[in-house]
């Protein structure tokens, strides 16, 4: 599955499609309409760490659960790229981004932040095979438009790791 943005009336909106395989043929086959598709351009080039005023990366990442150091990230992304949050109401937990209480998209670092997108993101469970699970998270946060510095994505998975090893 990947995600397509089709331009309507000069509006672009964004859904998750499917290639299906007739005759030798491939055809796109749309699989659900995850909302209007906003694009935002790079505004204020700050790094996480200074945008948070971290000066301990692994005191950051030991004093905050998954989804705070994720809401995090977020938070700089909408900032990075000037999002209005007036414009657009955000749940991260719930998975919610809307605008006038419809789903959207908001088009950053060649990602697709949406509620599936989030909800990917949020209900990552690893497997038990490091390698695959770290590629499999990392695509979560590209899918998302979360550029994650290495050092906190390498922390984000290692907590991941420690509740996966205690349930």
């Amino acid at each position: 599955m990947f995600f397509r943005i089709k331009k309507i009336k000069g509006k672009e909106y964004a859904y998750i499609v499917e290639n299906e395989w007739l005759n030798k043929c491939s055809r796109q086959k749309v699989k659900g309409y995850l909302g209007r598709a906003y694009r935002f351009e790079l505004k204020n080039n700050v790094d996480f760490l200074s945008y948070l005023n971290i000066g301990d990366i692994k005191n950051y990442i030991e004093e905050n659960d998954i989804k705070k150091i994720i809401n995090d990230l977020i938070e700089w992304e909408f900032f990075k790229f000037n999002v209005n949050k007036n414009d657009f109401s955000t749940d991260v937990n719930n998975k919610i981004i809307q605008k006038n209480k419809k789903n959207v998209v908001l088009l950053i670092n060649d990602g697709f932040m949406c509620f599936l997108t989030l909800q990917n993101l949020l209900e990552f469970k690893p497997d038990g095979n490091e390698e695959s699970d770290g590629y499999r998270l990392a695509r979560a946060l590209v899918e998302a438009g979360i550029r994650v510095p290495q050092e906190i994505f390498i922390g984000l998975f290692g907590k991941l790791y420690k509740t996966r090893d205690h349930n």
